[in-house]
């Protein structure tokens, strides 16, 4: 028994087959489970990758969307149906993308701000904010987490100025958040603003029980326009600053206006679907608002004088009593590589492939009434038309010179001359030795203007500006033709001197052998009845100067607001100071560049021999760095430092970068003030404003980007 049982175990016979069946055995109870197991784990990735891809996608397609937002390409994206005031249609504006392998469809929307108040139209969004009544902005204020809001009413005298307000409301972006503070406080009609979470951020709505007026509010001016602010406290991030903020008004009381909000604050919504995942997200950013009356483009200006002074010394050096056939100015093309470059041309530039917008010419002399002939059967014979809000003196009924007579001018492109009439005139009379002499100002838009190989101003500029040539063009003034019949005093017998003509000159001051009895001014000139005079009318004038508006790649954006009301300084007291204030614009926020405004203007009767005449916006007075060649107490000197070759007598074009703080951001007007002073011999400067061009930056601000994600599975 014991031999028997030891043997199998010392021989192991058999040993390994049955090892290799019991291996097999549990091999197959354990192996099929786990291979089924295997296959569902790499199924679930492969489901796992596919949304993770679909995800990417998606993503994908709201960063294009944001991307479109910050650089302000939505319509070039969307197409020509997008309209950026329609906050009533729900995604009506998709557009198709392929991205990581995947069909992309992403849809933007206008998000409507203001709380509690009606989805307007997009017919009637775009009425409210272009017809600029009515405008409410906000920003950041200089006072520690403080922000401020502007609420303008552009009312007109005789008009009722009596709006009154319902509720006022702003919205801040997530991280902000209303602290109290407001400067209302305290006044009777004040109630503690109702705060609430809203469309990812938080509004805050003071509503006004009483109605107050808005002129009964504190802080601002009556104008027109009426400027009312207030300001309120936040908290935020450290650092930081809310620039995305919209503000909303509601009012009533006067017909047409009913509510108005910052349209500078764009909220979009953004859904972006891959194969039935669809992304959510929000994005906003800040616009500058865009006035109707505001150019978008840029402008340089031209012009020359039309008389000058031929004596070199005495009294006489400074009467300008030689008149001239015509004069040139001329406009220089820049590479456009360069106006990318530098954001914008220098004055007296305009740059290749430019598009013309407008062609604007100003004309403007001094009239000594004791030339022109003059018929006492009013109101035949050769005098202006008055104009009804500008004042004239005693003299209202012998305003100068016929409209068909004087307001016409030749003007001339690569010498073939047209005759234009005048749009519109302005005259002031002036005060001085000899009674009865006046200032003009005349205005003609020149851009359709037909001129040599029948194309227009307009049409002859671009094409010059992109020739390959010195991309020079000039523009000449000529005067009307002669006229018989100019001079007769009214105690004068009928027809003296009726064949007295003054000679013209050309550039070179040589004599054409043309005279007028027509010119665009009276020269400082011996009467024909005198023999001599002892001291020339220094106050005679002549000059023109055109404005060329246009567009160009590569350009900042800019609005320009223009004002061509005529201003005749110097004939009152001492200073004489004549002041108004430029309103309709909206100064954008500071940019890190130091030539965010400038100013440009054409003045007429000049001179660089008498001081003590300024110009001054907000109370700071413009000039030229170190003084040169315009300093601060001579600006009107007939030196241009626009045009470097116009330094001529009697004319000024000047332009100039307005000093850092002299236009505040989000200013709507502005006080222009010039000012002349007697000095030696208790003599004053005696000019003229023609035009005056306020230029501002307008660029997109880039604000701030919220992207709230809701990714859902459809």
């Amino acid at each position: 028994m014991k031999i028997a049982v030891q043997r199998p175990v010392r021989d192991e016979k058999g040993q390994a087959l049955l090892s290799t069946l019991l291996f097999l055995l549990v091999g197959l109870l354990v192996l099929t489970p786990t291979l089924n197991f295997m296959g569902t784990g790499i199924s679930t990735g492969r489901v796992y990758e596919q949304q993770i891809d679909k995800l990417y996608a998606a993503d994908a397609g709201i960063e294009d969307a944001l991307w479109h937002i910050r650089y302000d390409s939505i319509e070039e994206v969307l197409g020509g149906g997008y309209d950026e005031y329609d906050y009533s249609t729900s995604y009506p504006y998709p557009y198709d993308l392929y991205l990581n392998g995947k069909n992309v469809t992403v849809a933007m929307q206008n998000t409507w701000i203001p709380k509690d108040m009606s989805v307007p139209t997009p017919a009637t969004a775009r009425q409210i904010i272009e017809d600029e009544e009515l405008m409410i902005i906000g920003y950041p204020s200089s006072t520690a987490l403080t922000y401020e809001i502007k609420i303008v009413y552009y009312w007109e005298p005789g008009y009722d100025d009596d709006l009154k307000v319902k509720t006022i409301g702003v919205w801040l972006s997530p991280g902000f958040e209303y602290d109290g503070g407001c400067s209302l406080e305290g006044q009777s009609f004040y109630s503690a603003p109702v705060v609430t979470l809203y469309k990812g951020g938080q509004a805050v709505v003071w509503t006004f029980a009483s109605q107050p007026a808005l002129k009964n509010f504190p802080l601002g001016e009556l104008g027109p326009p009426m400027v009312k602010t207030f300001t309120f406290k936040y908290t935020g991030p450290e650092g930081q600053l809310p620039e995305l903020v919209s503000s909303w008004v509601d009012t009533t009381g006067v017909s047409g206006i009913t509510y108005s909000w910052d349209d500078s604050i764009r909220l979009y919504k953004i859904v972006s679907e891959v194969e039935g995942l669809q992304i959510e997200a929000y994005g906003a950013k800040t616009k500058f608002r865009k006035l109707k009356s505001a150019i978008s483009s840029d402008y340089t200006a031209a012009g020359h004088r039309l008389s000058r002074a031929t004596a070199t010394s005495g009294s006489d050096q400074y009467a300008r009593n030689r008149l001239y056939a015509e004069t040139s100015s001329t406009v220089l093309r820049i590479a456009l590589e360069e106006v990318i470059e530098e954001g914008s041309a220098p004055p007296g530039y305009i740059p290749e492939e430019a598009t013309i917008e407008n062609v604007y010419l100003y004309w403007s002399g001094w009239i000594d009434n004791h030339y022109w002939y003059y018929q006492s059967s009013w109101p035949s014979g050769y005098k202006w038309g008055t104009i009804a809000d500008l004042t004239y003196g005693s003299r209202t009924n012998a305003q100068l010179i016929a409209n068909s007579k004087v307001g016409q001018v030749k003007f001339a492109v690569d010498a073939n001359a047209q005759t234009i009439t005048v749009d519109r005139y302005q005259i002031k009379s002036t005060s001085d030795s000899v009674s009865g002499s006046w200032a003009y100002s005349c205005f003609t838009d020149v851009t359709n203007l037909v001129v040599s190989g029948n194309v227009t101003v307009q049409e002859y500029i671009e094409e010059a500006m992109k020739s390959d040539a010195s991309g020079t063009v000039t523009f000449a003034m000529g005067h009307a033709d002669a006229v018989k019949g100019l001079h007769r005093p009214e105690s004068s017998p009928a027809g003296a001197y009726a064949n007295y003509y003054f000679a013209l000159y050309n550039e070179n001051d040589t004599p054409t052998g043309q005279s007028t009895g027509y010119p665009l001014a009276t020269p400082a000139h011996k009467r024909p009845d005198q023999s001599s005079y002892d001291s020339k009318f220094q106050w005679s004038y002549a000059g023109w100067s055109l404005i060329i508006f246009y567009r160009s790649p590569g350009l900042t954006q800019r609005q320009l607001y223009l004002y061509d009301d005529f201003r005749y300084v110097g004939a009152g007291g001492n200073p004489d100071t004549e002041t108004f204030t430029i309103s309709g614009f909206l100064a954008p926020p500071v940019t890190s560049e130091q030539d965010t405004s400038h100013l440009t203007y054409f003045v007429g009767e000049g001179d660089n021999h008498y001081y003590n005449d300024y110009i001054k916006v907000n109370g700071q007075s413009l000039s030229d760095p170190g003084g040169t060649p315009n300093p601060a107490n001579n600006v009107f000197n007939s030196k241009s430092n626009a045009l470097p070759t116009l330094n001529t007598d009697g004319v000024d074009v000047d332009t100039f970068v307005l000093p850092e703080g002299c236009i505040l951001p989000y200013d709507t007007s502005a006080e222009v003030q010039l000012i002349t002073q007697r000095g030696y011999l208790n003599i004053a400067e005696i000019y003229t404003l023609v035009y005056l061009v306020l230029s501002f930056r307008s660029d997109l601000t880039t604000g701030g980007i919220i992207t709230n994600y809701a990714v859902r599975i459809m």
